[in-house]
């Protein structure tokens, strides 16, 4: 039986089933003509949703669990149609590897099915694929020339950028009706280490506007984890010096490349990966981590978006970040309005957070906050992490920027600020009861 778990699907199909029933124009096939017409719609299954556009199918197929599509393809022909297209828009997600590999086996020997497709994920990350595996990936990925949505998560070792289709340079030279067409991503995501040959795909696609990279840093100056044998470095001043010593990166892109990205995620790039990345491109939306000693050099990359920046996530493993990493984002991101910072190797105190509340006032925007490390008690030990006054430190941050709205310190409960015709304008816990000062 096919089921729909949206209520107001199941409401909306059941009206406009009746409507078809009850209107001026009744269906081909109605109770009264239904045994007289059962060899005519054997011979043409087409007629039995005469009616209903294809695009409400389609909307119904949507919500359909994976399972229901797999039964609604064998109804007749019309469904087929309509349901196969569904039941192959997105190929890996939350599978299995072994059955992404039977998946994967057939969309080789079909031409018409990876046509279909328009997200394709394989997540291998504990696994170890071999060789022909990928050469599997690389015929299917060339045959999918619709696919708009593409992750491959691979082992930490593994980089097989050859397996990405491009244009060639001897396909270029030929005529245009005999160079194979490639697909144009909107998104990728790729554990893929950050060399040259990565750069080249990139190069390639230039309807890209979200992309995240979790590969290896190829800067031969900033190994995966530097913070291990830099902790001797805590309370060291930054650089004053714009992308100090950095050599030339492995990973350079075409200045014309990915002129439409605007989010943009890096889990172990560098500074020089981020400013070649970032640099006179668009990007609003941006996820990455600080590791020292190039901390500073890397929020200097992040400012040379050609737009400014929205949002931005950082997650901090320099343990002299929370001494200058407030004013060096207020200075450098003024028109942020969402700002996520997770803080990770120090501790930090109830009056540290109060004294950082004066750098917020160099944001303009600035709407959401939210602040994550681990606590710890005052030097005077008057002040230890259960007796810390989150709605104070609320309120501090508020008056130097009075455009935010939504707080979420170490603790995890999240403020907001009663700015409603009922509230007096004061800042109330969402999940818990009000504390006062």
């Amino acid at each position: 039986m096919i089921t729909l778990a949206d209520p107001r699907t199941r409401m909306f199909l059941g009206d406009l089933i009746f409507r078809v029933a009850t209107g001026p124009n009744p269906p081909f096939v109605t109770i009264n003509n239904v045994y007289d017409r059962t060899q005519a719609v054997s011979n043409n299954p087409a007629t039995v949703f005469p009616i209903l556009p294809i695009e409400i199918i389609d909307n119904v197929c949507q919500r359909l669990a994976m399972h229901d599509i797999t039964n609604l393809v064998r109804a007749n022909s019309v469904l087929n149609v309509v349901g196969t297209r569904r039941l192959y828009h997105t190929i890996g997600v939350g599978m299995l590897p072994a059955r992404l590999l039977q998946c994967m086996i057939s969309l080789d020997h079909s031409a018409d099915l990876p046509l279909l497709i328009r997200t394709f994920e394989v997540n291998l990350f504990n696994h170890s694929p071999t060789r022909t595996y990928y050469l599997l990936l690389e015929r299917v990925l060339k045959k999918m020339v619709n696919l708009t949505t593409l992750v491959i998560e691979l082992p930490q070792r593994h980089s097989p950028t050859w397996v990405l289709p491009t244009a060639s340079s001897e396909s270029s030279l030929s005529s245009s009706s005999t160079v194979p067409q490639i697909f144009r991503l909107r998104s990728f995501t790729t554990s893929m280490h950050c060399k040259s040959s990565l750069a080249r795909f990139l190069d390639s696609q230039s309807e890209i506007t979200e992309l995240t990279l979790r590969g290896i840093n190829s800067d031969s100056f900033n190994p995966l984890f530097p913070f291990i044998t830099l902790l001797h470095s805590v309370g060291t001043e930054p650089s004053d010096h714009l992308f100090a010593s950095l050599p030339p990166s492995q990973f350079t892109l075409l200045p014309t490349s990915l002129p439409k990205l605007s989010h943009f995620d890096a889990i172990h790039a560098g500074p020089t990966i981020i400013r070649d990345l970032i640099s006179s491109r668009p990007v609003t939306h941006v996820s990455t981590s600080l590791f020292p000693p190039h901390t500073i050099d890397t929020l200097s990359a992040l400012s040379l978006s050609s737009k400014p920046l929205m949002r931005l996530t950082v997650m901090s493993f320099d343990p002299a970040a929370p001494h200058f990493l407030f004013p060096e984002l207020s200075i450098r991101f003024t028109e942020l309005e969402t700002l996520y910072i997770v803080v990770l190797m120090v501790e930090v105190t109830a009056t540290m957070l109060l004294e950082w509340g004066v750098y917020l006032s160099g944001f303009k925007k600035l709407r959401y906050i939210t602040f994550m490390a681990t606590l710890g008690g005052d030097d005077d030990g008057q002040e230890t992490k259960e007796e810390i006054n989150e709605r104070k430190i609320a309120k501090v941050w508020h008056s130097s920027c009075p455009t935010l709205k939504t707080v979420i310190l170490p603790q995890g409960k999240v403020w907001f600020h009663g700015n409603d015709e009922n509230s007096d304008g004061d800042w109330k816990c969402l999940n818990y009861e009000d504390e006062r000062d």
